[in-house]
């Protein structure tokens, strides 16, 4: 038997425009030639929670006494959005602002029978509901009902909030979103990687003292329309999309869109009065908030509250956050996966988009990785390029620096970063400093970057192997970089040149990581000027490649892994079954991810892809190998092969 629900909150009026196009020809009024819009008013706040809630099960809820457009601002907050089309809806191109009463809070003189219930949902946005006891519902002051409460900012602040967490507390279930949190006082990272974002969580909740009085609430925190943290009282499990990480739905969405709170909040709800466990619950609040930004306003345009149900968040990961984790925690050693190399061998086979793998895998452009050390180092350069991509006249370059074994693919994956940013505005350039000759090559260089700049371009400059000697001198050539590093500019002669906007990216030749590359001998640094280099770096990214970093690397066959599933697909698309299952013997696969070592890094799985004899059959056995001498350019010749005959 479903539970009695009752809905109520903050009550708002959301004012909706949109572009029309005008008949114009032959019209005798002169409007009839401009750009022409239309608005409509819909319920919003509590009320849009209450309808989408209503679309699933028996909703008690307020009601206004007029339409929406008849009410007045000093009655209800107005909200304004206008719209652009986007496929057969809309989605919102810019939200305007707000209107509301001159003085003091909103009357919402709404309409509401009070009734017994099982279940109160509470749409607090910070608008004055919180201080008009004489509105809440008799339940949560008489009853004991579970109290979901949607929480915006300010945050744990108000009458209701003090009731609540004195006379409601072991019944509430808090909703709030991880940006209120952030504006809070949590020092929570955005946009890493899912493993930091539950860390950061988990210590904030155990150590930041403005945090001590909701330690024993049950919590769930929505991060951006991607994630979640379930937190019921020092403990904590963490929802997520595998391919996608905060803020990446709407970025990629053709729009904004308001009401995704209500909408999964109305999902949460629905799954909870049925007797779902939280899991479900999340989930389906999760796919809801997402669905309804996916799809937008409806043609009306109206919410699709009927359309936004559908999904029952199957493809949504959930792991348990350990209290204190121990070195470097990955959902991919957490249960349910716990096998790394299983894990593995399950990528490369079956890909790494199904349900029965929800491994975090990070896409940037073609770029593909699931080691956790590698998405933090891609998400915090990334992070840094669009930061400075939306500066229009930022004061000097952007200088990035990147560090990896040869063969790691360091150029690459910096191509695929700014593909990743903005592939039509950022123009790629490469500059192999081993090749310089003198300064002038490098004044060369830098008029090539300034060419760029003059076509309207942001040129991203890759000066590989930058750390390489200059007439004998070890890091001789990082003292030329500095001026146009710091000020934006460097010297023809007599004459200063200005770079303008562009991104100096440079590559480690000698050192495979950034702390390799500063711990170098004191005076040598100290003599090309290296901490002067550093300070004007913005950020660094450590590429680690296919082979184990140390004696403890138990990732390094994850990352060989989503290599050689890439290589596959785009290489021998020919080798897959009619279900996307690889055929490949279980021997050489077990080389392909256990040889200790490729000699030249991806450049060797690759070359030994392109070495095997595949184009004519249908799966990779031991036979279609090439020989280990031929073999021995790139790994153990002989070992690979005996590796390879176990099965």
């Amino acid at each position: 038997m479903e539970m009695k629900i009752t809905v109520t909150g903050d009550i708002t009026v959301d004012w909706i425009q949109w572009p029309v196009k005008q008949d114009a020809g032959g019209s005798m009024f002169n409007w009839k030639t401009h750009l022409g819009f239309k608005r409509r008013a819909l319920e919003g706040g509590a009320l849009l929670t209450a309808r989408m809630l209503s679309s699933l099960t028996d909703v008690n809820h307020p009601s206004l006494s007029c339409s929406p457009e008849k009410t007045d601002p000093s009655e209800f907050i107005h909200s304004f959005a206008e719209l652009k089309p986007t496929g057969n809806g809309y989605h919102v191109k810019r939200f305007m602002g707000y209107t509301g009463p001159d003085d003091g809070l909103p009357s919402m003189p709404f309409r509401f029978r009070d009734k017994d219930t099982d279940i109160v949902v509470i749409d607090d946005a910070g608008n004055g509901f919180r201080e008009m006891k004489e509105k809440w519902p008799s339940s949560i002051i008489d009853g004991d009902p579970t109290t979901v409460l949607k929480m915006s900012s300010p945050l744990f602040s108000g009458s209701l909030w003090e009731h609540l967490i004195e006379r409601q507390r072991k019944n509430i279930i808090l909703l709030i979103n991880m940006e209120d949190l952030r504006e809070y006082g949590a020092n929570i990272s955005r946009r890493l990687s899912w493993e930091r974002t539950a860390e950061d969580f988990m210590w904030q909740m155990r150590n930041n003292p403005t945090l001590k009085d909701i330690q024993d609430l049950r919590i769930i925190v929505r991060v951006g329309l991607e994630g979640a943290i379930y937190y019921n009282r020092g403990d904590a499990r963490l929802f997520y999309h595998p391919q996608i990480f905060e803020g990446n739905l709407v970025e990629r969405a053709p729009g904004k869109m308001q009401g995704c709170g209500c909408a999964f909040t109305a999902g949460f709800t629905a799954s909870l009065s049925r007797g779902l466990e939280i899991d479900e619950s999340v989930r389906k609040g999760m796919a809801a908030a997402a669905e309804l930004l996916s799809i937008g306003f409806s043609e009306e345009p109206d919410y699709p509250v009927g359309d936004i149900f559908r999904s029952e968040g199957d493809d949504i990961g959930a792991v348990d956050i350990p209290h204190h984790s121990r070195g470097l925690w990955t959902i991919a050693d957490s249960p349910p996966l716990f096998d790394i190399e299983a894990v593995s061998r399950y990528i490369v086979i079956n890909g790494y988009r199904r349900r029965k793998c929800p491994l975090p895998v990070a896409h940037f452009g073609k770029l593909i990785t699931a080691d956790r050390r590698e998405i933090e180092g891609y998400q915090s350069i990334r992070n840094i390029l669009m930061e400075y991509m939306k500066n229009e006249k930022p004061e000097r370059p952007l200088c990035i620096g990147v560090f990896g074994p040869p063969g790691a693919g360091k150029s690459f994956a910096v191509s695929q970063l700014a593909a990743s940013v903005d592939p039509e505005k950022i123009k790629p350039l490469n500059f192999n400093i081993s090749q310089f000759r003198d300064e002038d090559d490098l004044i060369d260089a830098f008029h090539q970057i300034r060419d760029v700049v003059l076509e309207g371009m942001v040129p991203q400059a890759f000066f590989d192997e930058f750390d390489s000697p200059m007439g004998g001198k070890r890091l001789g050539w990082i003292r030329y970089f500095l001026a146009p590093m710091q000020d934006g500019e460097f010297r023809e002669g007599d004459s200063m040149h200005p770079l303008g906007k562009s991104i100096l990216v440079f590559a480690g030749g000698t050192s495979s990581t950034f702390q390799e590359f500063e711990s170098q001998d004191p005076e040598i640094l100290r003599e090309a000027k290296v901490r002067d280099f550093i300070s004007r770096l913005r950020g660094y990214v450590n590429i680690i490649g296919p082979d184990p970093q140390h004696r403890r690397d138990k990732f390094f066959m994850l990352r060989r892994a989503i290599l050689l599933r890439s290589m596959f697909e785009r290489k021998t698309p020919h080798l897959f079954d009619g279900d996307g299952r690889l055929r490949i013997d279980d021997g050489v696969l077990n080389a392909f991810l256990r040889i200790p070592e490729y000699r030249h890094g991806v450049r060797s799985m690759e070359a030994i892809l392109e070495m095997s004899i595949l184009q004519d059959v249908k799966k990779f056995e031991k036979a279609s190998l090439p020989s280990a001498g031929q073999l021995d350019l790139h790994v153990d010749g002989e070992l690979f092969q005996r590796m390879a005959m176990k099965n």
